[in-house]
């Protein structure tokens, strides 16, 4: 029985936010346990705002750390700290340990908690880390395939946690407390109930994620004049510099209120409950508003990818750069971020206004034609996922075909928890409804390339699983024959192994089923040379188990647009949610 749970979340903001799924979701697992989460100090305040949390953990590495001179910093003091608090936590015997953070810190820890029933990220006896749980295994591939994956990371974590995010919203406690707090802000820069409210989230983590402060200035100017708004900045003390830039670059600056760095947490989630709109980076504000109920204008710049976190919930609008390299590859420092300059203050402005009229986002005149932004609506797809619909209908890419037959695949591989996940409509159904997919005909000799490396892997891990057979088979012979036999046969494995890799790295494609095969041999325990290559063979089975059903779907699916293309067909599907 589940009584006690420890959930690892030191990240940031946003993370902690996009966490609330999996907290609700595992409460309504184990109704009677208790859960404690543990965060870093910088966000102590912050999760008093998570739901279902009973008690906090608050890890405070940083009190140690001398930040102008690290070769000062006293390590004895250091372990001392961690095994202070690792002592308390192994005290109160937790049942079930949830590591959302992927760090190799939070795996040592856990190792050391020794806790069996474990989801998430971990370290064997060896130290090395390990991931168990299949929606952790693909986390851990996703960054190298980020341009295929079809998952918000609040799915990924809530489904490693063994939880169903179409029943576990995005959440964020909201009081009268929080109301209050504002209320000298709201008579200082006397704001009525009925002052239309636009709040702006100019800064980011990172620099290279930011529109630019004359784009905002532009963007705010046009607020006011068009909609008669009033534009507050938000942000923390460090964005400063950056409000004052749109404030000096704005031709309304009396509609402006700057509250960069003046606000605290529920002075924050107060302001964002206030707005009507927030526009926005992708930052931990934009997953406040989401979990808020706010509307969101989220910009995605540089390495920010809205298929990964883009705001958890329906009816929000995202601009992203539709460009080749867009987003940039994670570790990638990018000295000429174009992706910025092709997002315009005016279509945000033109989209924002008719949204205000009509109460929902549609593609519009000024828009429609633009070929190099994305532009998605978040909405609730009819295999109950949050999706991202394009409101430009731009010609259908490789990529954009096979992020769609992957969210089929591995829905059935990676395994599901809760409501059925089947469409009523055929990926060819919604492909030809949210892309222009008179390129399938281009495509095609393409696909069939993939589906010949696709039969490549199958051919070779049929191969492989001959020699882990004849390895198991060896085994039981004591000779230095046979165990020189098996020396070669798992050097040939390393070598199929290989080519495995290899035939992903050729084909972008299929390199994700080729990457999650690495992913879960570097799983494997132990010495026991029977036991490596039963889960050997196990690893190869799968493989061409995934490999046969990606095939399937690519011939499926092209088969299904080009007859369509043929018959000049396209579905009428009933509204989207």
């Amino acid at each position: 029985m589940i009584k006690n749970i420890l959930i690892l979340n030191m990240t940031r903001m946003g993370d902690l936010v996009q966490s609330t799924p999996s907290i609700i979701g595992l409460s309504k697992q184990y109704p009677n346990a208790s859960i404690t989460l543990m965060v870093t100090s910088a966000f102590e305040e912050f999760s008093k705002k998570i739901p279902c949390v009973d008690k906090r953990v608050v890890f405070d590495i940083n009190q140690l750390l001398n930040k102008e001179d690290k070769s000062k910093t006293l390590w004895i003091d250091v372990y001392k700290y961690l095994e202070s608090l690792l002592f308390k936590l192994n005290g109160e015997k937790y049942d079930l340990i949830i590591n959302l953070s992927h760090s190799k810190l939070s795996a040592l820890m856990i190792s050391y908690l020794n806790i069996k029933n474990m989801r998430g990220f971990g370290c064997d006896e060896n130290g090395d880390r390990i991931t168990l749980d299949p929606w952790m295994q693909y986390f851990g591939i996703e960054p190298f395939n980020r341009e295929l994956n079809p998952f918000n990371l609040v799915e990924i974590f809530t489904r490693s946690a063994g939880a169903a995010p179409e029943e576990t919203p995005i959440k964020l406690l909201n009081n009268d407390i929080d109301m209050k707090s504002i209320a000298k802000i709201v008579e200082k820069d006397r704001l009525n109930d009925n002052d239309l409210l636009i709040g702006i989230q100019a800064g980011s983590s990172l620099e290279g994620r930011r529109w630019s402060p004359e784009s905002f200035a532009q963007l705010a100017d046009g607020l006011v004049e068009n909609l008669d708004a009033k534009i507050v900045l938000l942000g923390v003390h460090s964005e400063k510099e950056l409000a004052e830039k749109i404030i000096l670059y704005s031709a309304h600056r009396e509609n402006i209120i700057d509250l960069t760095g003046k606000t605290n947490i529920d002075q924050l989630t107060a302001l964002v409950v206030r707005c009507s709109y927030i526009i926005t980076n992708d930052t931990g504000t934009m997953h406040v508003a989401a979990a808020l109920g706010t509307t969101i204008v989220g910009l995605f710049f540089a390495h920010a990818h809205p298929y990964e976190t883009a705001p958890y919930s329906p009816g929000h609008l995202i601009f992203q750069a539709r460009i080749p390299c867009a987003p940039c590859s994670y570790g990638v420092v990018c000295n000429n971020i174009v992706c910025i300059h092709k997002v315009n203050w005016e279509h945000l402005l033109l989209m924002i206004e008719n949204h205000f009229i009509e109460g929902s986002w549609r593609s519009i005149d000024a828009v429609s034609n633009l070929s190099e932004v994305n532009i998605y609506e978040t909405y609730i797809g009819y295999d109950h996922r949050l999706r991202l619909r394009p409101l430009i209908k731009n010609l259908l890419t490789l990529n954009d075909f096979f992020r769609e037959i992957y969210s089929n695949h591995w829905m059935r591989f990676l395994g599901v928890v809760g409501p059925s996940q089947t469409s009523c409509y055929s990926i060819g159904d919604l492909l030809m409804v949210d892309y222009d997919c008179s390129s399938i005909i281009d495509l095609s000799k393409q696909l069939e390339v993939k589906s010949c490396a696709l039969k490549d892997i199958i051919k070779i891990a049929l191969q492989g699983i001959c020699f882990a057979d004849e390895i198991i088979f060896l085994c039981s012979e004591k000779t230095s024959t046979e165990i020189t036999k098996i020396e070669s046969l798992s050097n040939n494995i390393e070598l199929l192994d290989q080519r495995i890799n290899q035939i992903g790295l050729i084909h972008p494609e299929i390199k994700p089923i080729a990457d999650i095969y690495i992913k879960r041999k570097e799983n494997f325990q132990g010495s026991d040379t029977i036991q490596l290559s039963k889960e050997t063979r196990n690893c190869y089975k799968i493989l061409i188990e995934e490999g046969e059903s990606l095939n399937d779907l690519l011939e499926s699916v092209s088969k299904e647009l080009k007859t369509a293309y043929f018959d000049n067909s396209i579905p009428q599907l009933a509204p989207l949610a």
